[in-house]
């Protein structure tokens, strides 16, 4: 019996961008309804942090994969969890950056971001039941 593994880390690290990211557009939203300027820093915040966990469950996917092997035929995109994670991986960091390029990261965000922010959620959310599939779990 192997105690520890490197494929076994992207299951570990996966639950951080989901709780993150999902977070962060919950504060965001919090903040847009209730006027709460103090929300907009927190989503803020989450979003870095849950930006650059994805990029890490995306890093250690890939050493996942050599097991499983599904990335050998990543389109159509929204098909394979592979794909469809490093899509969402890559519209968070697109949010990240046009959040901090457009000065917002501690004022009202706009309806077309905190929109894409939460088609980005729900696509996040397909891709971990794409990766539950693959992992036995549903």
């Amino acid at each position: 019996m192997q105690l520890f593994s490197l494929d076994q880390i992207h299951n570990q690290v996966i639950h951080f961008p989901i709780a993150l990211l999902s977070a962060s557009v919950l504060f965001d939203f919090i903040g847009y309804f209730s006027n709460n300027i103090k929300m907009y820093s927190t989503s803020w915040y989450l979003l870095i942090l849950g930006t650059l966990s994805a990029l890490s469950a995306v890093l250690t996917g890939f050493i996942a994969d050599e097991a499983q092997g599904h990335m050998s035929e990543p389109f159509p995109i929204f098909t394979t969890h592979g794909s469809t994670q490093i899509f969402a991986s890559l519209l968070f960091l697109s949010l990240l950056i046009w959040r901090y390029v457009n000065n917002r990261t501690e004022t009202k965000p706009s309806r077309v971001y905190l929109s894409t922010s939460m088609v980005g959620i729900l696509i996040l959310f397909y891709g971990g039941h794409l990766g539950a599939i693959i992992a036995g779990r549903i």
